[in-house]
């Protein structure tokens, strides 16, 4: 029973067994085509020129002589030739790879999120060519200074709303991009409260600080002389050198949205071409079976036809939950390549598991979604998260020898009051139980803590396990012949964490060939003849010595190379390691 109800577990199991630990992070967020690599880069150039320009508008908040002051030194990087040009690449090359991913599209329907990035990513244009045109473009055409007095000058009042709106577009746009990339990670959890705070608190304090400054300046420039002044000082454009600069920014407005009009034309002109195409046949186990045209991806077939398809990194190939496994037509489909086909080796998948993200049908396929969503998704989670994770599987030894006397009810009794002793251990330290599994259960460490707090975690919790029998042997020496032993097993490795199960049933759980080798580990302490079997990555991250326990290589089965584990005994023998 016990064994059914692990194999149960581990259906539609993935993640790489023995990837290191340590580099994973940085490789989640990089995953993805050479464009996808090449759009990332090139929003996080502009995140970082967008958020010291924002920073700089709160100095206003102290005055406009600390703002300026600040501009002088901020400028002398952004305006310098090497900087100056990366930046220029930057903004040309994200609007140019926005504009390509859009025009790949063969759908427009995608999670609202990603909807709302585009649209504020598309209105950026309309409201910020105006603004280089009197500032950058100024300064190099007519050698404007273009200092923060010029530019508030310029803008408040009668312009303040338009600059102010184009400041919160930009900044919702980078949020919502920073906060679907970096979510992938597993302290981005842990950091979401102070990165939220200052995501509401930057904007905040850069308008407040562009209205003190902005007030203060129209009132200085109220006095004719001051304001001859200061055209002289920044070598103010004159009506025609203006009339030049919001033609160049007319004609920048124009081309873009006219390029924009042309990829909206060809994926219209696409759709309609595919109504009169022919079609193909999706079926999805165990339900339904749709036609759909080639040339879309299965994941945009699956959101065109209302079927409810997880992909936590919006179809970038940066995760794995919106893999599928292809049953049948797998021989149709050209095989994995680039970021695709990086990801799936990531995580050691099988040769007929494929991302729907990258998968483009052009015969008919049956697959089977390996992550199925909640009904009532709620976000976060819920809808599977890839974490770095330490599992310990424990199970009750001659289980079977000592309760084939046993009353059902006696067996109940027995079993609640080790489980209870356990439980107690495990969330003592930390860890919360993922399940029972007969006469064992499973524990999971490290959500809120981080892969190395969690393996020190999980290893405190065996050992308190292993002292807590003494009080459950003591308690049940009149009905047991012998006292009840223990097998345990630790691992560490990437999982996903969501919810699985039917809408009445489901739970939060974790899937992944991480829980496979940590069964297989509880499984060893038998034939090893000690309590307790630990992966070496799992000590090592814990800050234990592995060399003190003698190290060994065992095959584990669902893993391509070996794992190198220590035996221990007794749990009770492992120093004590601190799980702050």
């Amino acid at each position: 029973m016990r064994g059914k109800l692990k194999q149960l577990h581990l259906v539609g199991g993935w993640a790489a067994g023995r990837e290191w630990i340590t580099k994973r992070r940085m490789h989640v967020l990089l995953r993805g085509t050479i464009g996808q690599r090449i759009r990332l880069v090139s929003g996080l150039i502009l995140f970082a020129f967008a958020l010291t320009h924002f920073l700089n508008h709160a100095i206003g908040l102290f005055s406009v002589e600390a703002m300026m002051d600040v501009q002088q030194w901020r400028t002398a990087v952004t305006r310098s030739p090497p900087v100056h040009i990366v930046l220029g690449l930057a903004l040309l090359l994200h609007m140019g790879f926005a504009l390509a991913r859009l025009a790949g599209r063969s759908t427009l329907r995608m999670p609202p999120w990603e909807l709302a990035q585009i649209l504020l990513g598309f209105s950026i244009p309309l409201l910020l060519f105006p603004h280089m045109a009197a500032t950058t473009l100024a300064n190099e055409l007519f050698d404007a200074k273009d200092s923060y007095a010029y530019e508030l000058v310029q803008l408040w009042p009668d312009n303040a709303l338009q600059q102010s709106i184009l400041l919160l577009i930009v900044w919702v746009h980078s949020c919502i991009g920073l906060h679907f990339w970096l979510r992938l990670t597993d302290w981005y959890q842990r950091a979401f409260p102070l990165l939220f705070a200052l995501a509401v608190l930057i904007p905040c304090a850069a308008l407040a600080g562009f209205m003190v400054a902005g007030k203060a300046v129209t009132a200085a420039v109220a006095d004719p002389l001051v304001m001859d002044e200061l055209r002289r000082q920044t070598n103010w454009p004159s009506d025609q050198e203006i009339s030049i600069l919001k033609g160049y920014s007319a004609q920048a407005i124009n081309a873009f949205y006219l390029v924009l009009a042309a990829v909206l034309l060809m994926i219209l002109g696409r759709w309609i071409a595919r109504r009169f195409s022919s079609k193909v046949s999706i079926s999805y186990v165990p339900d339904p079976t749709v036609r759909a045209n080639p040339g879309p991806t299965l994941l945009e077939i699956s959101r065109a036809q209302g079927i409810p398809h997880l992909s936590v990194c919006g179809g970038r190939a940066r995760c794995s939950t919106c893999r599928v496994e292809i049953i049948e037509g797998a021989d149709s489909l050209p095989p994995p390549q680039g970021a695709e086909a990086r990801t799936l080796a990531g995580i050691a998948a099988g040769p007929r598991v494929r991302l729907a993200c990258q998968v483009r049908p052009l015969g008919p396929v049956t697959v089977n979604l390996l992550l199925q969503p909640e009904p009532r998704a709620r976000g976060g989670s819920d809808q599977g998260i890839e974490q770095i994770l330490a599992v310990l599987f424990l199970d009750a030894r001659d289980f079977t020898s000592w309760s084939q006397d046993k009353l059902p009810y006696d067996v109940v009794f027995i079993l609640n009051r080790l489980f209870n002793a356990a439980g107690q251990a495990i969330e003592a330290h930390g860890g919360w139980i993922d399940k029972y599994l007969g006469d064992g259960l499973m524990a999971v460490f490290g959500r809120h803590s981080g892969p190395e707090a969690g393996c020190r975690q999980a290893l405190e919790a065996a050992r308190a396990i292993d002292l807590a029998l003494d009080r459950v042997n003591s308690g049940l020496a009149n009905e047991l012949p012998a006292p009840i032993r223990v097998g345990m097993g630790i691992h560490v490795g990437p999982l996903v964490l969501g919810r699985l199960g039917h809408e009445n049933t489901a739970s939060t759980t974790v899937v992944g060939r991480t829980v496979n080798a940590a069964s297989r580990l509880e499984a060893l302490s038998k034939e090893k003849a000690c309590q307790l079997v630990v992966s070496v990555e799992a000590a090592r991250m814990a800050g234990l010595d592995p060399a003190q326990f003698k190290p060994e290589p065992v095959s584990v089965r669902g893993l391509a190379q070996p794992l190198d584990v220590i035996c221990v005994d007794r749990a009770r023998d492992l120093p004590e390691l601190g799980t702050s």
